[in-house]
C-alpha cells in the first residue's frame, strides 16, 4: 500500500506554525492574480458599454445649437447684410449665403426602428461576458494546477530536508556511540574517523537542503501574491485522481464562444441594412436677416430614413471572412481535443507506474531498515567495518531520498490528470 505523504521528521531549526496548506495558497493566489481582477474589470466594463450603446442608439439625444454667419456686401448702397442685394454689390451669392444666419435652437432626435441593432448589440456583450466568465474559470483552473506544481516541489523539498536532518542525527548518535566504542578499545580510531567525515558531508548537505527548501517556498509565495519571507512548514497533501470526464472539455467551451461571437458580429454588421427611421424636432431662432429678428421664433419637426441599397457586395465579403475565422477555430479546437486526450492517456500510464513503483519501494525499504538495524548491531559487536556499515546507509537513505521523489511525481502526474480531466 502506498503510504501517504505525511510530515515524519523532526527539523533541526525553529518553523513559523500556521495553517499553511494547499487551499490557504490557491485563495491566496486566486485573491491576488491580477488577471482575474483584470476579467472582473473588463465584464464591469463590457455591461457599461452595453448602456452606452442603448443611450446612443435608443434614447433621446438633445443638444443645444448656435450659429451666426457673417456674409457682407460691398458698395450695396451702405447695407452690409441683405438677402436682395444690389445687382453691383460685391459679395457672396445671396443664394449661397442667404444673406447670413442667426440661429439658437434647441434639437431633440431619437432613433425608431432599431430594434434589431439592439438585439444584436445585447447577444454580442451577453457573449463577451459568457467569455470573461469562461476565461476566469479557466485561468482558476490553471493557476491552481501552477500553484499545486509548486506547493509539492516545496512540499517535496521540506521531506528531503527532514530526511537528511535524520541522516544527521542518526550520524551523530553513531559518532557519539563509536567515540566512546574507541576510548574502551572496542573500535578503530580509523572507524571514528570515518564517521566524522561523513558526518561533515551530510551537514554540508542538510545546509543545501534547507536553502533549497527556503527557495522553494519564496516561489511559492512569489507565484500567490504573499508578500512574506518567513519560514514555515506546510502540510502534507494527499491527491485524489478524479473520474473521467463524460463529454466536452471545458477546454474546448472557448471556441464555442469564440465562434458564437463571429455569428453575432456578423448579425450587427448587416443591421446596417436595414432601413434607418429617425425622427427629430427643434425649437429656437432661426434668421437670415436682423430685422424683425424676434418674430423670426419657431419650431420644425421631421423624419429621416435611409436604406442601402448597393454597397459593393461587403456583406458578402464579410460573410466569406466570418466563414473562414469559424473553420480556423474549428481546426483549433480539434487540435486540442486530440492533444487533452493524449495527455489524459499518457498522464493516467505514467500514474499506473509509478504506482507501482511506489509499492515496490515500500517494500525494498521495509527490508532496507530491517537490514540496518542488523548490520548496526553487527557494527557494533566488531562484526562489520566502518566502510560496509557507511555504504549501507548511504544506500538506504538513497533509496529513501528516491522513495519522496517518486512519491512527489505520482502526486504531481495525479494534478496534471486532474487539470486535463477538465
Amino acid at each position: 500500500m502506498i503510504r501517504k505523504i505525511i510530515l515524519l521528521v523532526t527539523f533541526s531549526y525553529c518553523f513559523v506554525y500556521g495553517q499553511y496548506n494547499l487551499d490557504y495558497f490557491v485563495n491566496k493566489a486566486f485573491s491576488n492574480s491580477p488577471l482575474l481582477k483584470d476579467y472582473q474589470n473588463l465584464g464591469q466594463i463590457n455591461n457599461l458599454q452595453f448602456q452606452f450603446d442603448e443611450a446612443q442608439n435608443s434614447a433621446f439625444q438633445v443638444s443645444l445649437t448656435a450659429n451666426y454667419l457673417f456674409a457682407p456686401y460691398f458698395n450695396n448702397n451702405g447695407k452690409l447684410l441683405s438677402t436682395n442685394p444690389d445687382p453691383k454689390a460685391i459679395g457672396y451669392d445671396a443664394s449661397i449665403t442667404n444673406g447670413g444666419l442667426y440661429s439658437t435652437q434647441i434639437n431633440f432626435e431619437k432613433n425608431i426602428f432599431n430594434g434589431g441593432l439592439m438585439n444584436a448589440l445585447q447577444l454580442q456583450r451577453a457573449t463577451l461576458n459568457k467569455s470573461y466568465v469562461n476565461n476566469t474559470h479557466e485561468e482558476k483552473h490553471t493557476l491552481k494546477k501552477e500553484v499545486t506544481d509548486q506547493y509539492l516541489s516545496t512540499l517535496q523539498d521540506q521531506l528531503l530536508l527532514g530526511l537528511s536532518s535524520d541522516i544527521v542525527n542518526n550520524l551523530k548518535d553513531q559518532l557519539s556511540i563509536t567515540g566512546k566504542q574507541v576510548q574502551n578499545g572496542y573500535a578503530k580510531a580509523q572507524d571514528y574517523l570515518l564517521l566524522k567525515v561523513e558526518l561533515t558531508t551530510q551537514q554540508i548537505n542538510l545546509n543545501e537542503a534547507r536553502q533549497n527548501y527556503k527557495n522553494s517556498l519564496m516561489q511559492l509565495n512569489a507565484l500567490c501574491g504573499i508578500k512574506d519571507t518567513s519560514i514555515v512548514r506546510i502540510d502534507s497533501v494527499n491527491l485524489m485522481q478524479n473520474e473521467v470526464r463524460e463529454g466536452s472539455s471545458n477546454f474546448l467551451t472557448k471556441y464555442y464562444l469564440d465562434s458564437l461571437s463571429t455569428v453575432y458580429q456578423q448579425n450587427l454588421f448587416e443591421t446596417k441594412y436595414q432601413p434607418q427611421v429617425g425622427l427629430f424636432f427643434n425649437a429656437g431662432l432661426n434668421a437670415v436677416e436682423l430685422d424683425n429678428i424676434q418674430r423670426k421664433l419657431g419650431i420644425s419637426a421631421g423624419i429621416n430614413f435611409s436604406l442601402p441599397l448597393l454597397d459593393g457586395g461587403q456583406r458578402d465579403i464579410t460573410r466569406q471572412q466570418n466563414t473562414i475565422a469559424e473553420r480556423t477555430l474549428g481546426d483549433y479546437k480539434n487540435y486540442l481535443s486530440r492533444n487533452i486526450f493524449i495527455q489524459r492517456k499518457n498522464t493516467s500510464e505514467k500514474i499506473s507506474t509509478l504506482k507501482n513503483n511506489l509499492t515496490k519501494m515500500e517494500s525494498q525499504l521495509k527490508d532496507y531498515n530491517n537490514l540496518l538495524n542488523i548490520s548496526r548491531n553487527q557494527l557494533e559487536e566488531g562484526n562489520m567495518s566502518m566502510i560496509d556499515y557507511l555504504s549501507l546507509f548511504r544506500n538506504y537513505f538513497d533509496l529513501e531520498q528516491k522513495h519522496i521523489t517518486t512519491l512527489i511525481n505520482y502526486q504531481r502526474e495525479i494534478n496534471n490528470y486532474n487539470y486535463w480531466n477538465w
